[in-house]
């Protein structure tokens, strides 16, 4: 059998629950006492003297009885009720006060306990720390002008005393004893909860720290795993082009060296048979062209998959404009259609790249980009207003631009004096004139 001195999280409302048991007893008892005088007295012929002596004529017996447990019914009734901390919750506390005052006025004033447990019920409820602050300064001033017998100055009732000047001197001090003990021994059980509840919030609280803390520790490795994920994902991808690299350029290379030197060998000797291997050659080398191009397709960005380069730079800089709130100025003199496939990456990755910096370090409020071409050459300029770099020390990101340029005999050029200016020029394969000589 649990023990009401058991601290574990469900003890208060053991606690309360025996309170309410007491609670009923004490009621009953003063209920059985005053129904008992009131018929000894009745049979005793004495009723008359009592009637003189009391303040106010008292309900009738059954009645007395009946009004206590029906009252009683209704506050356990309230105390069932779950109410959330809104004007309902307030209601149905202002309800569970009058009801107490009710049966501590019909009990003549006798006994308080049943405010006292309006109190516990209080501080079970689901309210707030403000609600149940306020609810508690109002039922304890109620509680200490019920009990200092205030309220009795301008309300008259029958008292339990009253009830008791029938029975000798000797039995009315132990039936007021026993009164006395039994609203002792409800407060005591009132503090016993006080403690149970304070303990209970106490486990609550250290209980919730220790689950921020394993949640804190779980963050922590489900970050570490995601890191880990990254770089195997990463290594894994490295591996991948590692190996279309080897699969692809690694084995047209070997067969173009080895086709040669072969040439080089014959070429005095037997031209025309040169001839025939330099031609092998040349298809071992369109071969190795095609499978590069076909790795390299995978790389592209998803914009340049679905719109054209045009297209995809201005959604690219509409929504850095959108999510970053920094005013950008774009001017395109070039339609930017007669690029292939590699020089349009090369530009979209380097304008991507350009603005991604500026943001991330420079921190302007403006951004320009120009994008214009003189003959072969398109060149790439983008400013912006931000902190600018004296000391620039080039980073993976803009060593990876110029690597880019690079590779197709391109150039970049980077300012941090004001703002910060980044030009890159690339010299183009097609011109348009020619396209249209070529259509």
């Amino acid at each position: 059998m649990d023990s009401i001195f058991d601290f574990r999280p469900g003890s208060p409302r053991r606690v309360l629950k025996v309170m309410k048991h007491l609670n009923f007893l004490v009621l009953l008892y003063i209920a059985v006492i005053s129904y008992h005088a009131v018929m000894g007295m009745a049979r005793s012929n004495s009723a008359g003297l009592f009637l003189r002596t009391i303040p106010v004529l008292p309900m009738e017996s059954i009645q007395f009885v009946a009004v206590v447990l029906i009252l009683y019914g209704a506050l356990l009734l309230l105390f069932s009720l779950d109410m959330e901390e809104d004007g309902t919750g307030y209601f149905k506390i202002f309800l569970e006060l009058m009801v107490s005052v009710m049966i501590t006025y019909v009990c003549g004033m006798a006994y308080t306990g049943v405010i006292i447990l309006v109190m516990a019920d209080i501080l079970s409820g689901r309210y707030g720390r403000r609600h149940k602050v306020k609810a508690m300064l109002l039922v304890l001033m109620v509680y200490t002008v019920m009990d200092a017998g205030i309220l009795g100055l301008w309300v008259k009732s029958v008292s339990f005393s009253d009830y008791l000047v029938f029975y000798n001197a000797r039995a009315a001090g132990v039936l007021r004893s026993i009164l006395r003990l039994m609203e002792l021994l409800n407060i005591v059980m009132f503090i016993i909860f006080l403690i149970m509840t304070l303990r209970y919030q106490m486990d609550r609280t250290a209980r919730i720290l220790r689950l921020n803390e394993e949640l804190t520790r779980a963050n922590i490795k489900l970050e570490e795993y995601s890191r880990k994920s990254a770089e195997m994902a990463q290594m894994k991808e490295r591996n991948r082009l590692a190996r279309e690299i080897h699969d692809t350029i690694g084995h047209a290379l070997t067969g173009i060296v080895t086709g040669l030197e072969a040439c080089l060998l014959i070429l005095d000797r037997e031209p025309e048979l040169a001839r025939r291997q330099m031609e092998a050659i040349q298809d071992v080398a369109r071969q190795g062209m095609k499978d590069v191009r076909s790795s390299v397709s995978a790389l592209r960005p998803d914009a340049l998959e679905s719109l054209t380069l045009s297209a995809a730079l201005e959604r690219m800089i509409d929504e850095m404009c959108r999510s970053t709130g920094i005013r950008f100025e774009y001017v395109c003199e070039d339609p930017l259609q007669d690029l292939d496939r590699d020089e349009e990456d090369v530009v979209y990755r380097i304008l991507q790249e350009s603005i991604t910096n500026a943001v991330r370090h420079g921190k302007p409020d403006r951004i320009r980009i120009l994008v214009e071409r003189e003959g072969h050459l398109l060149r790439i300029r983008v400013e912006d207003n931000g902190a600018g770099c004296a000391d620039l020390r080039p980073g993976f990101g803009l060593t990876h631009m110029r690597e880019r340029l690079d590779m197709l005999g391109g150039s970049l050029s980077l300012d941090g004096s004001d703002g910060f200016k980044v030009t890159a020029e690339i010299p183009l394969r097609r011109h348009p004139e020619e396209e249209k000589n070529y259509d």
